[in-house]
């Protein structure tokens, strides 16, 4: 792969409107796109796979991203329950493979979910996790992963280190994770922790300063990442990927935190409301000038090939 070949499969990137035209345009810097609601909105299953079949023609190693997490995050309406309600219903391994079933009949390639945050008193999470219980959330959270994976859609857990006990909205402004590392690692870490021990291979970290390690949210601290791949089950092979950077925690305006993001070590950056043919541009002259580590970047993309090529189209 070209050095540029290599940038574009590292960014996800979003677009405006409904048209596949605008979203070719964009696939010219990202090698994947993420559908908003927006995109989505209005369209039949037939049109939203004709627009995926476009763009895995013009790149056929795009990975195409929603969110279905079920309840109110569900890009699709599809009437799946929020996780809350499944785990009360012991309907969660049914749910996955749905989603998974759903989404692979549209040719999408990746679901944004499940959640792993442990609900304590955050409104941006809420039911959108299956338990206030580490373990049971956790053990639940591989029951979905394993059935969505099952259908060939690949899941991403989200929001490491741990949303739940983050007293604001990340979408908003910062969120502070006040406990010490060890406490952290005894109770927010253990859902993650059990679910990519069942099998999950791309992590979400969130926009969450931890007060104790750095004064940077977790999506682009060096220390924190290090700390995290540490910390997970063969960590160094887990594709990291940021939360959107046009998130108002993340604390900077998205083309700098992008470049603060792959400094810290996240192998692939949300890039949402952003021009990202110009990030593209930035990022590859800090990559010609030796700002941007291109060794780092071969890591990234061969933990990203490794994910594509095990869940490759038959």
């Amino acid at each position: 792969m070209t050095l540029e070949e290599k940038i574009r499969q590292t960014l996800v990137c979003g677009y405006e409107g409904k048209d596949p035209d605008t979203v070719l345009k964009v696939l010219k810097s990202c090698s994947n796109i993420i559908y908003s609601g927006s995109n989505l909105e209005g369209l039949t299953e037939k049109e939203i796979f004709d627009h995926n079949q476009q763009i895995h023609l013009q790149d056929p190693l795009s990975w195409i991203m929603v969110d279905q997490e079920g309840g109110k995050v569900a890009r699709i309406k599809d009437g799946s329950p929020s996780p809350r309600k499944m785990a009360e219903k012991n309907t969660v391994s049914y749910w996955g493979g749905q989603h998974g079933k759903l989404l692979k009949g549209l040719d999408f390639d990746v679901n944004l979910a499940p959640v792993a945050d442990i609900t304590k008193n955050n409104s941006a999470v809420g039911d959108r996790s299956f338990s206030d219980d580490p373990n049971l959330n956790g053990q639940m959270a591989v029951e979905y992963l394993r059935a969505l994976q099952d259908q060939g859609i690949i899941g991403v857990v989200k929001h490491l280190p741990g949303h739940g006990r983050v007293d604001y909205d990340t979408h908003r402004e910062s969120g502070y994770l006040n406990y010490s590392w060890e406490e952290i690692s005894n109770f927010d870490l253990i859902p993650f922790i059990k679910i990519v021990e069942g099998g999950a291979k791309i992590v979400m970290v969130g926009h969450i300063i931890i007060p104790e390690l750095d004064s940077s949210p977790a999506s682009i601290s060096p220390l924190v990442i290090e700390k995290l791949r540490f910390t997970l089950p063969s960590g160094n092979d887990l594709v990291f990927i940021s939360d959107s950077l046009s998130m108002k925690g993340v604390g900077l305006p998205e083309e700098q935190a992008a470049i603060e993001a792959i400094k810290a070590g996240e192998d692939m950056i949300l890039l949402q409301g952003a021009k990202e043919d110009e990030i593209f541009s930035k990022i590859l002259t800090l990559y010609q000038d030796g700002t941007l580590d291109v060794s780092k970047l071969d890591r990234s993309v061969s933990r990203i090939l490794k994910v594509k090529t095990m869940f490759a189209k038959e």
